[in-house]
């Protein structure tokens, strides 16, 4: 039995199809195919099953899985202990996750400057939405919003996010600038629907209020978008939308804070090339503070 071939039924169990797997891992469906059919030949056993809903694991499949955890636990537990006790310089590789927007607005245009700190330090980023599974190691580190409630998971506060609500100035000659919260009858309302939510703003979908939704998406940027093409009001971090011109700020609807926390497996914290990476991020974030909580005067909302 190859023992690396775990990695591929584990990437399976995590994600639900080859497809996806194959994706995390970096490889071909047809590498993804063989590797399992050589593990479930070596094993003897069927180790899962294609359904309309997805791959389903058999009990030889969860039994599997379940050592490919315990594996990979120890191999972290390794990793983390040679570093601390060996040659502690920074290099390998570093999974990290953050908000799709900001990954590609904030992090990407800065990873030059960690790779000249740090020549032999690869980072493998996943600019998701998706809420990445630190306890099982489908990421290193991650910036988010929320704290998981998996155990052995290091958190960090890295900094404050705030926002308002914005709005184009043709939408708001046309329907008027409300003065609160109170006031939104008839006008209408564009909405975060995801994971991890929109902190502080969560009352612009739920209410109470008498405006009316009129457009939803699961990401910030479509929802600026629509805000500047003048369909209506829109919430979401500073950072991005006092970057549109096309936007002005509606703060009479109050100000939404955030904290924002960088978490790793407590096993990985010491380890040298994710306390770069952690240290790098938290450095940015205070570095272009004034953009990411430009309302500081504001106090809580």
């Amino acid at each position: 039995m190859d023992w690396n071939d775990l990695k591929y039924l584990l990437a399976l169990e995590r994600r639900g199809s080859l497809a996806a797997a194959c994706k995390d891992l970096g490889v071909t469906k047809a590498t993804m195919s063989r590797r399992l059919a050589a593990l479930e030949q070596a094993i003897g056993s069927q180790l899962f099953e294609r359904k309309p809903s997805g791959i389903a694991l058999t009990p030889s499949g969860r039994a599997a899985v379940a050592v490919a955890h315990e594996m990979e636990r120890a191999a972290t537990a390794l990793d983390a202990r040679i570093a601390e006790v060996g040659d502690a310089s920074v290099r390998g590789t570093v999974r990290f996750t953050a908000p799709a927007w900001m990954a590609q607005r904030f992090v990407i245009p800065f990873l030059p400057e960690l790779k000249q700190r740090y020549p032999e330090l690869e980072v493998q980023l996943v600019g998701t939405n998706r809420v990445l599974n630190l306890a099982q190691r489908e990421t290193d580190l991650a910036l988010r919003n929320v704290i998981p409630e998996q155990q052995s998971i290091n958190v960090r506060k890295a900094i404050t996010l705030s926002g308002c609500v914005y709005a184009s100035p043709l939408y708001l000659e046309r329907k008027g600038t409300p003065r609160d919260r109170s006031g939104l009858a008839g006008h209408d309302l564009l909405v975060y629907e995801g994971l991890g939510g929109m902190p502080g703003f969560e009352w612009m979908r739920d209410g109470p209020h008498d405006g009316t939704i009129v457009f939803r998406a699961n990401d910030p940027e479509p929802l600026l978008s629509a805000a500047s093409a003048g369909l209506g009001l829109a919430a979401a971090p500073a950072l991005l939308g006092d970057a549109h011109p096309s936007l002005v700020r509606v703060v009479s609807l109050g100000i939404g804070k955030s904290d924002l926390f960088l978490l790793c497996p407590e096993e990985l914290r010491h380890a040298p090339r994710v306390r770069a990476v952690s240290d790098f991020v938290a450095e940015l974030l205070l570095r272009h503070r004034a953009q990411i909580d430009p309302f500081v005067a504001f106090g809580k909302d």
